[in-house]
């Protein structure tokens, strides 16, 4: 990290900056930003990854060292280090990103580790980091509600689904639907979900989840349930 930082404030490698005086609104100066500047920013950055290890401080060596080596199927990530514990990787693409997001939960010495998806007005000293992908699989799903638009209903009623896994798609396993979704991981995970079938009929479907987080809502920590605050007196 030190080779890093080196000549850091060495004027002739930093960026040359124009001038740009700011507007006047109702006596307030106002920075008024460029849109186009901010949409090519988006897409250098949307292959990015924002993680964080659950009760853990590795180094910036120790997490270089296991994106090499844990993420082999990808082309290494260039991976950065944010003062307050997160870590940023930026993959060569959005392909190798969705590939690393879609093997599941990843852990580093035996602590879970939190990846989130960049986005758009993201701030990181700012944002919990709370929202993270899982995995989740609806056993018993009659196959005729498969189509993608019902599909992407049912997995609505949780969060934000980012998509299914390759059997899902191809109904070649019919047990069950596996779709990835974020989620807010410091709110109780639904066990089950309320389907409204053709005939009106409401029948409740059973959520599972391939990894449930610990969080104590007491005192906003991960690592253990309710009931198990550390805190406690």
């Amino acid at each position: 990290m030190a080779d890093v930082v080196k000549g850091n404030r060495t004027v002739q490698q930093g960026l040359q900056l124009n001038i740009y005086p700011p507007e006047v609104r109702d006596g307030v100066k106002v920075v008024k930003l460029n849109q186009k500047k901010i949409e090519q920013q988006y897409q250098k950055w949307e292959s990015t990854l924002i993680g964080y290890v659950i009760g853990g401080n590795p180094t910036f060596k120790e997490m270089l060292k296991f994106a090499y080596e844990v993420w082999n199927s990808v082309t290494t990530p260039t991976v950065l280090l944010h003062d307050d514990g997160y870590f940023i990787f930026i993959f060569e693409s959005i392909e190798d990103k969705m590939h690393i997001v879609a093997k599941g939960l990843y852990t580093f010495n035996n602590r879970a580790i939190v990846l989130k998806n960049w986005e758009l007005n993201f701030e990181l000293d700012k944002e919990p980091m709370r929202v993270m992908p899982l995995w989740v699989t609806f056993p018993g799903l009659p196959i005729q509600y498969w189509a993608d638009k019902n599909l992407g209903r049912i997995a609505s009623y949780l969060e934000k689904l980012i998509c299914t896994d390759i059997l899902t798609s191809q109904c070649e396993r019919i047990s069950y639907a596996r779709v990835l979704i974020e989620m807010d991981i410091t709110q109780p995970l639904p066990d089950e979900l309320n389907i409204e079938y053709p005939d009106g009929k409401i029948m409740v479907k059973i959520v599972e989840y391939e990894w449930k987080p610990k969080f104590c809502q007491e005192c906003n920590q991960f690592g253990y349930p309710n009931g198990e605050c550390k805190l406690e007196k």
